[in-house]
C-alpha cells in the first residue's frame, strides 16, 4: 500500500485515534552485515537501520499535520477494479508543479517522477499546474509527461480546466483533495508563496511551512540567519536595485583580503535555484557589472556576491523526517561530492567553472558525483550532524537539500568564526544552500544518496 512521500509529519489514523505504524520491508541481512555497511558510522547505520524497518502506513484514515487540524480522508466509490485492500478508502493527493521561475522543467520533471511512484489503487492523485504568471490550472496526467512547460503552455486555455484566482484555486483544493504535495521549485514553491496559500485556507501539506520558507530560500537572509544561528558562513555582499554601491563593494573586497582589480568571486541571484545565473567575476567592476546584468535580465533583484571558495570542494546533503507527529526527527543520508573534471588542456574558461545548470541537468563529461564524499569520515559525520542541526534550528520539515563546502585548508570564513559550528581539526564546513523542495528526477540527488541506505526510486517517494 502506497505511503504520502516525505510525510513524516503526517500520522495515519484508524477511527479510533491509534496510529498505525507497520514495517513494510526488512532491509536484507546480507547487506547490514556486509563491509560496505558497517564501515559507516554507527550514527548512520542506525539511522539506516530505523529507516528501513519503520515506514508509517496509511490505513484509510486521518491525516494530521503539524500545526493544522486534523483531517479525515473521505470516502469515494470506486470500482471493482480501483478498490484497494483498506474497503476502497482512498488518500486524495494534489500534486502541483510548475510555476514562474525558469525551474518549471525541472518542477515538471519532478512530478512526473513523484507521479510515477506515489499512484495506485490507495490514492487518488490529481495534477495542478501553476504558469509563470501565477495562474492555476487542473491538468491531466498526460499534460505532466509534457516534455517541457513549452509544449503545453499554450494549449492550457484549452485542454486544462483554468481557475479565476488563486483563492478559487484554493477553495477547489480545499474540498478536493486531503493534502498537497508542491513539487514548484524556485519562486512560489521554495520562497512560502503556495505554503502560505495552502495555510490560509487550512489544507495539509507535504514540506516546510511559509515562514521558515521565506528566510531559508533567500541566500543572503539565510545566510545571516545561520551566522545568528552559530554556523559559520561564506563571505557575502548583497547587490540591490540597478545601481550597485561601487565603495561599499571596494570595501568589501579588502575586508575580505581581495585584490578590487582582479579578485575572484562567484555572483548568483539570492532567490533562485538550479545555479541559474551563477557565474564568476574578477574585481569590483566585473562583479559590479555581472550583478547588474542579473538585475537587468530579471532573473532577481537581489543578487549575491560570494568569495570564492578556491581548493575547496561542493558537497549536498539530502535530509528527511523520519517517525511522525512530535517523535520525528532528521535523518542525513551520505552526502555526495561533486566534482568537476576536465579533459585534456584546460583553458581560462574551464578554471571559472562552476556546477551550473548545464552541468546539473544536461549529459556531461564534467561532472563526476561521489556518493559517500572522499572526505575523512569525521568530516563526513560533521556534515552530517551539522546538516541535521541546521534542519532542526530553521523550522524545516519532511524533506530539505542542503549544499555547502568543505575546505580542507582554507580560513576565508565568515568572522568571528571561534565556537561556530564548522570549524574541524582537518578543515572548514560551510553550508551555502538551502533547497525546501528537492529536485526529484529519477538521477537527482535524493535517488543517488537513498540508494546508499537501499532505497531505491520507488520506495523513495512513498515514504
Amino acid at each position: 500500500m502506497a505511503t504520502l512521500a516525505f510525510a513524516s509529519k503526517l500520522s495515519f489514523r484508524d477511527r479510533n485515534g491509534v496510529v498505525g505504524q507497520q514495517s513494510i520491508f526488512d532491509a536484507p541481512e546480507s547487506f547490514l552485515e556486509s563491509p560496505s555497511f558497517l564501515k559507516l558510522n554507527p550514527v548512520l547505520r542506525n539511522d539506516a537501520c530505523s529507516c528501513l524497518s519503520w515506514k508509517t502506513r496509511c490505513l484509510g484514515v486521518g491525516v494530521a499535520r503539524a500545526g493544522t487540524r486534523e483531517v479525515v480522508v473521505d470516502e469515494r466509490t470506486l470500482t471493482d477494479g480501483e478498490k484497494g485492500q483498506d474497503n476502497g478508502r482512498v488518500l486524495r493527493v494534489g500534486l502541483i508543479c510548475g510555476g514562474p521561475s525558469a525551474e518549471r522543467g525541472i518542477s515538471l520533471n519532478s512530478a512526473r517522477s513523484v507521479l510515477d511512484h506515489i499512484q495506485g489503487d490507495d490514492m487518488h492523485v490529481s495534477c495542478y499546474y501553476i504558469d509563470c504568471d501565477l495562474n492555476a490550472y487542473a491538468i491531466s496526467s498526460a499534460q505532466v509527461y509534457s516534455n517541457t512547460p513549452a509544449d503545453f503552455d499554450f494549449k492550457l486555455e484549452s485542454l486544462a480546466l483554468g481557475f479565476s484566482s488563486l483563492s478559487e484555486f484554493a477553495e477547489h483544493l480545499a474540498a478536493s483533495v486531503d493534502i498537497v504535495f508542491p513539487v514548484i521549485h524556485g519562486r512560489f514553491g521554495e520562497d512560502g508563496g503556495i505554503q502560505e496559500l495552502l495555510e490560509k485556507y487550512d489544507i495539509p501539506f507535504v514540506g516546510t511551512g511559509s515562514r521558515e520558507c521565506r528566510v531559508a530560500f533567500d541566500k543572503y537572509n539565510a545566510s545571516l540567519e545561520l551566522s545568528k544561528l552559530g554556523f559559520l558562513t561564506v563571505p557575502s555582499f548583497l547587490v540591490q536595485g540597478s545601481e550597485g554601491d561601487e565603495s561599499a563593494l571596494s570595501e568589501w573586497f579588502e575586508s575580505n583580503q581581495l585584490d578590487a582589480q582582479s579578485g575572484k568571486v562567484v555572483v548568483k541571484p539570492t532567490r533562485a535555484g538550479s545555479s541559474i545565473g551563477v557565474t564568476v567575476a574578477y574585481g569590483v567592476i566585473n562583479a559590479l557589472k555581472k550583478a547588474n546584468n542579473l538585475i537587468l535580465e530579471g532573473i532577481d533583484d537581489r543578487v549575491l556576491v560570494e568569495v570564492f571558495l578556491k581548493g575547496g570542494s561542493e558537497f549536498t546533503a539530502i535530509v528527511l523526517d523520519v517517525g511522525s507527529g512530535f517523535d520525528s526527527y532528521p535523518v542525513v543520508l551520505l552526502p555526495t561530492e561533486v566534482e568537476l573534471q576536465f579533459h585534456g588542456s584546460v583553458d581560462v574558461e574551464e578554471t571559472d567553472a562552476i556546477f551550473n545548470y548545464r552541468r546539473k541537468y544536461l549529459p556531461t563529461e564534467q561532472v563526476a558525483y561521489h556518493t559517500p564524499p572522499r572526505f575523512p569520515v569525521d568530516v563526513i559525520k560533521n556534515i552530517r550532524e551539522g546538516a541535521s542541526l541546521l534542519f532542526k534550528r530553521l523550522g524545516l520539515h519532511d524533506f530539505a537539500r542542503i549544499d555547502g563546502w568543505f575546505l580542507p585548508s582554507s580560513t576565508i570564513v565568515s568572522a568571528p568564526s571561534h565556537g561556530k559550528f564548522g570549524m574541524t581539526e582537518l578543515g572548514i564546513i560551510a553550508f551555502t544552500d538551502i533547497n525546501m523542495i528537492s529536485g526529484m528526477e529519477q538521477t537527482s540527488f535524493l535517488f543517488q544518496q537513498a540508494s546508499k541506505v537501499i532505497l531505491t526510486t520507488g520506495l523513495v517517494p512513498s515514504w
